[in-house]
């Protein structure tokens, strides 16, 4: 598990480098324009990324604390997310997030 969070993080890190590295490289009036656009564009499905991120990790929390989250939110006791499926929802709501982001940039 720690072997594919620092993969991740790794993945991560490098994608932002390069286009970070990328934007640089415009000119200032075009590079101003492409920031302002792109945070409008995306700022939305990054916090809907990051909200589904913290509501895996949020589950993880409970999980680890022996808390009984179903039965507090008067759940189904046996039809309901666990922390794993909700992170795979997020992970790829990031992966398409990024696809968009990419091609945006090109």
């Amino acid at each position: 598990m720690a072997d594919e969070v620092l993969l991740f993080l790794i993945w991560g890190v490098s994608c932002s480098k390069i286009g970070w590295d990328s934007v640089m490289r415009m000119s200032v009036n075009l590079r101003d324009l492409f920031l302002y656009e792109a945070f409008l564009y995306y700022n939305p499905l990054l916090l809907v990324t990051m909200m589904v991120w913290f509501w895996g990790i949020n589950l993880w929390v409970f999980a680890q604390a022996n808390v009984n989250y179903a039965k507090f939110f008067d759940l189904d006791q046996n039809h309901h997310l666990s922390h794993r499926e909700i992170w795979k929802m997020s992970e790829i709501i990031q992966f398409l997030s990024a696809a968009s982001v990419k091609k945006y940039i090109i």
